[in-house]
């Protein structure tokens, strides 16, 4: 079975650390991107997070390196700016920051991503981290958010269901885009 355990990471990362930057600052746009435009403001809680887990999670088995998908994250937070996610670059730093180190946590490096139901669980992990986050900001500042008008158990339901979707979906992107290269690999 082919886990992310730490020695694996670094063993898959050959990439120098610049390229690997890079490409986490892509998979922050490809976030941003989809949280932005995957979100049909149906007032439904989480169900925006599908795409953008989905793009972690594609981007935490595209690039192993450690701490490239809080790199991710990040950047998801300062493409949020820009691509209009309606919060500050600190609020989004914060928020995406939080949920992308979810999947850089030591007892989620033993999951196997490269397994569906290992992508799965890190996803509903890094959305129930996300609806942590939320949650907390909002019992502090007093702020309804719709996720209290929803139903707190029902929001949280919502993003362990969304979550779980989101890790999927990533993982098939992966499994995708690796059976697409090896097809064309055996073509030419």
């Amino acid at each position: 079975m082919r886990t992310l355990a730490p020695a694996e990471r670094q063993a898959r990362t050959a990439r120098p650390l610049m390229g690997d930057l890079a490409l986490a600052v892509l998979v922050g746009l490809v976030a941003a991107l989809a949280k932005r435009y995957l979100d049909f403001r149906l007032g439904v809680p989480g169900h925006a997070g599908v795409g953008w887990i989905a793009a972690l999670v594609t981007g935490a088995l595209v690039n192993p390196r450690r701490g490239m998908t809080v790199a991710a994250g990040l950047s998801m937070a300062m493409w949020g700016v820009p691509v209009g996610l309606g919060h500050t670059l600190g609020y989004n730093a914060a928020l995406y920051g939080t949920a992308a180190g979810v999947l850089e946590l030591s007892a989620l490096l033993r999951l196997p991503l490269t397994r569906w139901w290992g992508a799965m669980t890190a996803g509903a992990a890094v959305h129930i981290a996300k609806y942590g986050f939320v949650f907390g900001r909002a019992w502090v500042s007093g702020i309804i958010r719709n996720f209290e008008i929803y139903g707190i158990a029902a929001a949280l339901r919502n993003h362990l269901i969304f979550g779980l979707a989101g890790g999927l979906a990533g993982w098939a992107l992966y499994r995708g885009g690796v059976a697409l290269i090896a097809f064309r690999r055996g073509r030419t």
